[in-house]
């Protein structure tokens, strides 16, 4: 006999609230030298409905890095291939994103198909994004190979590519069924690379986390030269940081738009810097301009101001060389293309004290309506900047593998180390002249 159905019927001068039932979080999976476990966690997931076609989308660069590592993460699968796409951000385009949709459904992808991501933040995005978008949403999961991605971009759902007029206007907010974060892959990272990812972790602890600076302060390295054991701690850490900010705000549209510190700054510089500079070295320079403009307006002191150069010069060794297409008017004018605005007004996510945001009408922003100061700052930062005679872009080079590798057996397991807070206070005083 066939149950009943319950009806509802709507009252047409009520308000109905339902709800989607929709999860936005994922399983996170962290672990040193975890490859050979991948597939059968892949079948865990796939279980009640096997997947059809798996495809790992692979930037050329990362696979001709870590190729057999990938190959091995599908191991036994006969429905598995491999689509290699263009490194780094210039994969990130509308023509990028159509040319491996196409390929994807000239290789009989369907709504039962998976998407492995493998390699850094360009590859998940548009691997990301395609999944969202083929047959309005098929199965993916992410497979970090750098610092940035494992600690960072994988943890918001974020999916997106880059317009003509700035770095990711286009995008949607998409889960992978799961995060597999395998800190081997770290082990043959570029040293620019590493650091540029790091800098994330300082923004974390800037924004947020007193504390956790404290714990940057005693383990970064301007050499790089990290164990696996200590880059495999470092990561998690950075990881557990930033799912303390997420957890307040899964959507990142309230209170983790602090996450976007430095970020109206960098977007721009990374803009005009044609692929000049990766992403988290314009981070860096991006909240050391946060920092000199919060300190303009009196938000914070000059010891926080001095701290974000300790971290990011002296304890990181991440100082890179603006390019010459980087100047005051084009970077306002890229600014002004910024996600944050409002209006005719550019609004900054700046820090009114070490670990706290300012906040203004209920989010974490602040709204600069005086263009020509904006444009003034802007100035007399690059001037005073280049003037300091900072080194010159780095070339990618690799850290020597021997002191990556002397860790013994492999790390499975990671121990998070707690850390307290110990804010810094101090007096204000601005960094550089006004002209």
């Amino acid at each position: 006999m066939t149950p009943p159905v319950m009806v509802l019927r709507h009252d047409t001068d009520r308000l109905t609230t339902l709800s989607t039932e929709l999860a936005i979080s994922s399983p996170l999976f962290f672990g040193y030298d975890i490859a050979d476990r991948f597939s059968d966690k892949l079948d865990e997931f796939l279980i009640g409905l096997p997947a059809d076609k798996v495809f790992i989308v692979a930037d050329k660069t990362v696979y001709k890095i870590h190729g057999e590592l990938g190959r091995s993460l599908l191991e036994g699968r006969r429905n598995a291939e491999i689509v290699l796409i263009e490194p780094g951000e210039a994969s990130k385009s509308w023509g990028g994103l159509e040319s491996l949709c196409e390929h994807l459904m000239a290789r009989g992808a369907s709504k039962r198909s998976v998407i492995v991501a493998f390699g850094g933040g360009s590859a998940g995005n548009l691997a990301g994004l395609a999944a969202s978008l083929l047959f309005r949403g098929i199965r993916y999961v992410e497979v970090p190979t750098s610092f940035q991605h494992l600690t960072d971009g994988c943890l918001s759902n974020k999916q997106a590519i880059n317009g003509r007029s700035g770095k990711n206007h286009f995008g949607v907010f998409y889960a992978p069924t799961f995060v597999w974060a395998d800190t081997g892959y770290l082990a043959s990272e570029p040293e620019r690379s590493l650091k540029a990812g790091i800098a994330e972790a300082i923004k974390n602890g800037l924004i947020s986390q007193p504390g956790f600076i404290n714990y940057l302060q005693g383990r970064l390295r301007p050499d790089c030269l990290y164990t696996a054991a200590e880059l495999s701690d470092l990561a998690l850490n950075t990881i557990r940081s930033k799912l303390e900010i997420i957890r307040k705000d899964p959507s990142e549209k309230h209170y983790a738009l602090v996450l976007e510190y430095g970020h109206t700054f960098a977007h721009a510089i990374e803009s005009l810097g044609h692929g000049a500079l990766l992403h988290g070295e314009c981070v860096a320079v991006g909240m050391k301009m946060a920092a000199h403009l919060a300190n303009e307006q009196g938000l914070i002191s000059r010891q926080v101001l001095d701290l974000h150069y300790e971290l990011t010069d002296s304890c990181l060794g991440l100082i890179p060389r603006l390019p010459p297409s980087v100047d005051a008017q084009s970077m306002f004018a890229t600014m002004k293309l910024d996600n944050k605005r409002t209006g005719d007004s550019l609004r900054f996510v700046l820090l009114d004290g070490l670990g706290s945001c300012a906040n203004e009408e209920d989010e974490p922003l602040v709204t600069i309506p005086d263009n020509d100061y904006i444009v003034n700052f802007l100035e007399r930062y690059l001037r005073t900047y280049r003037a300091r005679g900072v080194s010159s872009v780095p070339q990618g080079g690799r850290r020597a593998a021997t002191a990556i590798r002397t860790a013994g057996a492999p790390l499975r397991k990671v121990r998070f180390r707690q850390v307290l807070p110990d804010p810094i206070g101090g007096d204000s005083e601005s960094a550089f002249p006004r002209s």
